[in-house]
């Protein structure tokens, strides 16, 4: 299924995606892009340099100055440069204002698929830890089901139970390895999603390297709801960037007019030679200067449709702006509800996790007293294994749901995926203005073959 293994954690695959994910190199391409449209609207304020070179022979009849037919023979050699300036004022002024809107834009689009690329990749690392630990819990319950079928069949032919308890001991063990193939294929999917994310070889197996899933917290979970759009509305780079190109929009908008109502003036100045052969007899080269200037207007029945076009456009950058407000306070309340429900989840798991260990040291107990049997025991592992699951996927849920959030506020970066032991990620909306450090729940899970998992 894989050709390598290659162990990642949170800050790793946040520095990779940066890197090289195809996504933010894209959008750095679309900066470069639109920083070239850019120069090149100011460079039409300079004029144009036009080298020429021109032969011309005539042969037969040809009119002269008084209008009458002669016969002539002659040919012309005219080299040239001509450096002419061709430009409306007002269309070009309005032409570089919108290109500079639209380069600053782009930059901002750029940080926007930055921080969504980071959003995207940290829950994928997420779903990949808790595929893992799904694995494991899958395995342990693969090793208890053939145990408890051992035992069974050992029962069996002391005559103590029945066929139909091997029967469903059997029965169980094989629903146990679906569960597991089930498990290893999600394992699987969950790291050719991230190895597509990161622009890496999907037959390359990523495993979490870290041995322990941290409960982080990098939001305030009491953060009014106003103060995060407030915060969100003044950092998050897409609703920088929509709004700059509404003034972009509206450049574009004062270009059309001027470039129909404003004056275009022109300007050139040609310097050059003629020569001339006619009759056997040459002529030249003669030096010859021409220069010109002009100013006009160039009205047509079209510049009304087209400013009826850009004034359409501008509306309909202002509504992007307001479909983008709607979209952000949905997320934002969307990921504080995710987070709130999955920060009153994980304290219940913790003690469904607490009992049901009481519950199997209770049933070791009496496994030993010889007042239970040993399936009591493998039954109370099982409820443990999977108490153990819902605390981890709880955990992996509330830092997606934090990730999420942090992403709606426009401040998610590198340093806020770097876990605590390397970086203390702030709180934001803390009350006191400082930084508080991530929580860290002292849980873990492992991958496959590793049966000891959850809290220590």
């Amino acid at each position: 299924m894989y050709r390598q293994l290659l162990a990642v954690d949170l800050p790793t695959v946040a520095r990779v995606t940066v890197a090289q994910a195809t996504d933010i190199s894209e959008a750095r391409q679309r900066v470069r892009a639109a920083a070239g449209q850019y120069e090149s609207s100011v460079e039409v304020l300079f004029p144009v340099i036009a080298p020429t070179f021109a032969y011309q022979h005539l042969e037969g009849m040809n009119q002269n100055a008084s209008g009458t037919l002669v016969s002539t023979s002659f040919y012309n050699l005219l080299p040239a440069v001509t450096l002419q300036w061709i430009v409306n004022p007002g269309r070009v002024y309005y032409d570089i204002v919108a290109a500079r809107r639209r380069l600053q834009a782009s930059r901002q689009h750029q940080q926007a698929v930055e921080l969504d690329t980071l959003r995207l990749t940290a829950e994928q690392y997420y779903d990949l830890v808790l595929a893992q630990a799904k694995v494991a819990v899958a395995q342990q319950a693969v090793a208890q089901a053939e145990e408890a079928l051992r035992l069974t069949a050992r029962r069996l032919r002391a005559g103590t139970a029945l066929a139909s308890d091997e029967s469903r001991a059997r029965a169980s063990l094989a629903g146990r390895r679906q569960d597991l193939l089930t498990a290893v294929n999600g394992f699987y999917q969950a790291s050719v999603a991230l190895t597509e994310t990161l622009h890496l070889d999907p037959t390359v197996t990523l495993v979490p390297g870290a041995r322990e899933i941290a409960q982080t917290t990098l939001v305030r979970e009491d953060l009014p709801v106003e103060q995060a759009l407030a915060i969100a509305v003044r950092y998050r780079p897409d609703l920088q960037s929509a709004r700059t190109l509404l003034a972009a929009v509206k450049a574009d908008k004062g270009a059309v007019s001027w470039g129909a109502l404003g004056p275009q003036l022109q300007a050139a100045y040609t310097l050059g030679g003629i020569r001339t052969d006619v009759g056997g007899q040459v002529f030249g080269p003669r030096q010859q200067q021409k220069a010109s200037a002009s100013g006009g207007f160039a009205l047509g029945l079209s510049t009304f449709g087209q400013v009826k076009t850009a004034g359409a456009n501008v509306r309909i950058a202002a509504i992007d702006i307001e479909r983008r407000l709607d979209r952000l306070g949905a997320q934002i309340v969307s990921a504080q509800q995710s987070s709130a429900t999955s920060a009153m989840l994980i304290p219940i798991a913790q003690e469904q996790v607490q009992a049901a260990e009481d519950a199997l040291r209770k049933a070791q107990a009496n496994v030993n007293a010889g007042t239970m049997l040993l399936l009591d025991v493998l039954q109370a592992e099982d409820e443990v294994d999977g108490a153990r699951l819902r605390y981890v996927q709880a955990i992996a849920q509330y830092n997606k749901s934090q990730v999420k959030l942090l992403a709606a506020l426009g401040l998610l970066d590198v340093t806020a995926l770097t876990p605590a032991t390397e970086h203390a990620a702030p709180v934001i909306g803390s009350e006191d203005g400082g930084e508080k450090t991530n929580r860290e729940s002292g849980h873990r899970i492992v991958g496959p073959g590793d049966s000891d998992f959850g809290p220590r």
